[in-house]
């Protein structure tokens, strides 16, 4: 049998386990309550959850479409680094609204193609942008958008692999047309 948190919906295979949930994380006398509440597991939808980084190549149609093939049935989240307007300079304002302006149009072509997706601006740098995103949305697998050999200075970087090894999870480069 589940035990389910009535605070805040963990579940527990104890009925002691879920005792010292409450009092220990909600500072909760257990004897206040007068019992717990037993839910069964509800079983998720088999929908896989996807992690797509990328910036300058979302406005490419064949992108949005080996996307659509690689998350059929799945949940994207998109994660877009906001990269500065000219290099070597921070992050500015038109970086920032580049980025955003990127974001909400990739997004409006994945709900166009059918996919179950949303978005956020990220840091500069992929790697944090995406440690971030893996904070409050979880994924199984990562989907790097980027531009082909000798443009991208992520591939330049090995980024791929650098993602693969800090995160445990696959990743697969979709690579745009030049």
């Amino acid at each position: 049998m589940v035990h389910t948190c009535p605070k805040c919906e963990l579940r527990f295979v104890t009925d002691a386990e879920l005792a010292d949930h409450l009092q220990v994380d909600h500072h909760v006398d257990v004897a206040g309550f007068e019992r717990f509440t037993y839910r069964p597991l509800v079983q998720r939808p088999a929908t896989r959850r996807f992690l797509v980084v990328g910036n300058q190549t979302l406005a490419d149609d064949a992108l949005i479409e080996r996307v659509r093939e690689l998350t059929t049935g799945g949940h994207v989240h998109l994660v877009v680094p906001a990269t500065p307007s000219e290099a070597g300079t921070p992050i500015d304002d038109k970086g920032l609204a580049l980025a955003t302006f990127r974001m909400r149009r990739a997004i409006d072509s994945l709900h166009g193609a059918g996919i179950d997706a949303e978005g956020e601006v990220g840091v500069a740098d992929p790697i944090n942008a995406v440690t971030r995103a893996l904070e409050h949305e979880a994924a199984d697998e990562i989907i790097l958008s980027t531009l082909p050999a000798g443009l991208s200075k992520w591939l330049d970087v090995d980024l791929p692999k650098a993602l693969e090894h800090r995160f445990g999870l696959p990743v697969t480069v979709v690579t745009a047309s030049p």
